[in-house]
């Protein structure tokens, strides 16, 4: 894995017209949480179709909120033919980014809120072209770190994971993966559900999950749960420590 940028915000306001519409509409392709006993990796997969691009650079807003960051990077994946998701072992190329206070007017909304502090990655246009080469597609990795939140009475500690664009349809999350890189056992039970203004409390099932993790029964799959564009992924989990 590559390391991680220190997040360190700083407010950034450009004024101007707004952006164009996205080139196509993304897909969360794959959100992948990592639970440790110091940290928390969150990495979203988000999948764009070429689309109606027609040149020129992008840039995509990717709010923190509500957990600020310990570390933040992004890379943009090239896709294969008729793949639905990057291949997990490919690293991509880096995307610059710029922190900032809000989204500002010239960024296109790709995940979480405008009001929140976030990062605006820059998506340059030979980048752009490179990605989409091969299948068509591309993907954009990020990874965020963020502290362990902390337990509450039952020894529970939930996290809450942006799921999309604030305006426009929802986005469609086709998988949810919860791993752990401590020694087995570790991690006891998870759950993950719709959280946010007006969700609608659906239990949304894991892709994957350690072994021995307790989950709900038939939760629904994330693909098929109907959402809100205000809609957040709420994760609880409990550890033996």
């Amino acid at each position: 894995m590559s390391p991680f940028a220190l997040v360190l915000l700083a407010p950034l306001i450009v004024h101007g017209a707004p952006p164009p519409p996205l080139p196509a509409l993304p897909v969360m392709a794959r959100v992948r949480v990592d639970a440790a006993k110091d940290r928390i990796l969150v990495v979203h997969e988000i999948v764009m179709a070429r689309g109606d691009f027609s040149g020129g650079d992008l840039d995509f807003w990717v709010s923190f909120g509500p957990t600020m960051p310990r570390a933040f990077d992004a890379h943009i994946l090239s896709m294969a033919p008729g793949a639905s998701a990057p291949d997990p072992s490919e690293h991509g190329e880096s995307v610059a980014f710029d922190h900032a206070a809000h989204r500002p007017s010239h960024a296109r909304a790709l995940l979480g809120r405008s009001s929140m502090a976030g990062a605006v990655l820059h998506v340059r246009e030979p980048a752009f072209r490179r990605a989409v080469a091969a299948g068509g597609a591309l993907a954009l990795r990020i990874r965020e770190v963020i502290p362990i939140p902390a337990a509450d009475a039952q020894g529970s500690r939930e996290i809450v994971i942006r799921l999309g664009m604030e305006s426009g349809p929802p986005l469609t999350v086709r998988r949810i993966d919860l791993t752990t890189s401590e020694a087995a056992g570790w991690l006891t039970n998870a759950s993950a559900q719709l959280c946010g203004p007006g969700a609608d409390p659906y239990v949304i099932g894991f892709a994957t999950a350690p072994p021995h993790v307790q989950h709900v029964i038939m939760p629904i799959d994330p693909a098929g749960a109907t959402r809100r564009t205000t809609d957040d992924l709420c994760i609880r989990y409990t550890t033996t420590n």
